[in-house]
């Protein structure tokens, strides 16, 4: 038989999930005698005539020329005691997607694709600024192809060619799998038997191992358990005023330079702050006489930036989008990052956790409680003759479309120590990139060298300090950076070092690309008193 090649969306209910139960209002199943003991439901979507017909001021006739109706069916496949939707059209958007298991066509697709044929990612790489994107080749290629980070970035969609042209010639796959197959209609349930094999075997460990480093949590039944321990911990924090390893960061890349003040509200109150701090979230809390802290709170409380007149001038949001907190769920260990849990791999969390501890100490100053990274680093420049201010001195690279910071302090010892608030990871991921870029630019880039020793002259001029200008090599000279240390100093508020995982995989990432080029590193907690 000429069987033609057909497209293919599969969809696998849960257990326990009956057809009609995954369905909207108004989509009617019925019986289908097509395929023994399937069922199918059919319909149209539209009738209306496009909005912008109303920009063009079209008359009624002209409309309705216009109107389409966009046929849509779902036909629901039994196979190995299991029910799949096969949508066709824009069925999808009658399914209730939270009766389906969450990455099925992932886990086909994974299992299936031959690595050397990848032809697209999504990938999404969590962080307190959430960075999600797709990348696609003009032809087969392998994963190195797509600049995939193992450690970080978690797989939402692949696509590719199979390993095996029988199973199907095109598959692509997140929650549901699109799959190109030579075919007819009473082969159906067995397709369908074949996908869900295939998406319980094991061969994606070969090539792609990693993808089971970091997992999105989307569980609706395990999300509101995870937010109950963050609550809890909360609770406590509030009743003791010790947050423990709670923290707050902001859940986007912020301007320094606006300055906007912090206020946290939906629960009366008061005051502003200088910063996002869990201390001032704590006490501005106990303030308006909140004595216990319920899982609504995650959503119903808000931060904003406002003036020194607590009047709205920046963004505002949740303060679940803000709050990074890590724990422990039957074994597994889970950490909250910018509003989404992440489940992590044991052996991968313990592996950059220990490269954290074997990084070299470095002592710095200890900082008060209440100084922000701005205040501590002015504290030093004025108090300190062993280091030099270089904090906002920024270089134009010859490379570069913005100029940077080459450190916040120099040392005679030629360290290079970049400064950072730990109240939030989107600022320690700009910490750690920006001493790998410094850190390149000293090497590859003589002539910025010369910049770095005009403005390391013009603060020796300001504080009277000397020696420090003759540490940085000319254009003309080498630059060996196996005799120059780059130094991450973060300020935190517990007496011993704690950062979230993803900035320990950040630090483990710079750390290892500045020893590639030669240079040395340390790690200085700053403990704010």
């Amino acid at each position: 038989m000429n069987h033609k090649t057909q497209k293919l969306a599969i969809r696998l209910l849960k257990r326990d999930v009956r057809p009609e139960d995954t369905v909207r209002d108004g989509l009617d199943i019925r019986a289908w005698e097509s395929i023994p003991d399937a069922r199918i439901a059919l319909g149209t979507i539209g009738g209306n005539a496009a909005q912008w017909t109303r920009f063009l001021e079209l008359s009624d006739d002209e409309k309705a020329r216009l109107k389409n109706r966009l046929p849509y069916a779902v036909v629901f496949v039994p196979a190995l005691r299991r029910w799949f939707a096969v949508t066709f059209g824009f069925a999808h958007v009658k399914l209730d997607s939270t009766k389906f298991e969450e990455g099925f066509g992932l886990r086909v697709v994974l299992n299936s694709v031959d690595p050397e044929q990848l032809r697209s990612t999504d990938l999404r790489t969590p962080d307190e600024n959430t960075i999600s994107r797709r990348s696609q080749a003009s032809r087969g290629s392998r994963q190195e192809a797509f600049s995939i980070d193992t450690e970080r970035d978690i797989v939402q969609g692949l696509a590719g060619l199979p390993k095996d042209p029988k199973f199907a010639s095109r598959v692509a796959g997140a929650d549901a799998l699109v799959m190109h197959k030579k075919m007819d209609l009473r082969s159906l349930p067995d397709t369908c038997a074949s996908a869900y094999r295939m998406s319980r075997r094991s061969d994606y460990k070969r090539s792609f191992a990693w993808i089971d480093h970091v997992r999105h949590v989307r569980s609706k039944e395990l999300i509101p358990k995870l937010e109950t321990k963050l609550a809890q911990q909360l609770n406590r924090a509030l009743k003791n005023g010790n947050p423990g390893d709670l923290a707050l960061a902001r859940p986007a890349i912020y301007d320094p330079m606006n300055m906007e003040l912090i206020q946290y509200r939906g629960f009366r109150g008061t005051g502003h702050y200088a910063d996002l701090e869990i201390r001032d979230y704590l006490a501005a809390m106990q303030r308006a006489g909140l004595t216990t802290y319920d899982p609504l709170h995650l959503r119903n409380h808000k931060i904003h930036e406002v003036d020194d007149s607590g009047r709205d001038v920046g963004d505002n949001w949740r303060i679940l989008d803000s709050l990074v907190f890590e724990t422990r769920h039957k074994g597994k260990l889970y950490t909250l990052s910018a509003g989404r849990w992440y489940e992590i791999d044991k052996t991968l969390a313990s592996s950059v956790k220990a490269f954290f501890t074997r990084i070299r100490p470095f002592s710095m100053p200890s900082a008060h409680s209440s100084e922000t990274e701005v205040a501590y680093n002015n504290r030093l420049k004025e108090t300190r003759t062993d280091l030099l201010c270089l904090d906002r001195k920024l270089v134009k690279p010859s490379d570069a479309t913005s100029p940077i910071e080459i450190c916040d302090f120099l040392t005679k010892n030629r360290e290079l120590i970049h400064v950072k608030d730990r109240t939030s990871s989107s600022r320690l991921s700009h910490l750690f990139n920006q001493g790998t870029v410094s850190g390149r630019v000293l090497i590859a880039d003589p002539d910025s060298r010369d910049e770095v020793r005009r403005k390391i002259g013009e603060v020796e001029k300001e504080t009277g300090l000397r020696g420090f200008a003759r540490l940085v090599p000319s254009a003309t000279r080498p630059f060996d950076p196996r005799k120059f240390t780059v130094v991450y100093a973060v300020l935190g508020t517990r007496p011993t070092a704690r950062l979230p995982f993803f900035s320990l995989v950040a630090l483990r990432q710079a750390v290892t690309d500045l020893r590639a080029r030669g240079y040395q590193c340390a790690f200085a907690w700053v403990y704010k008193q």
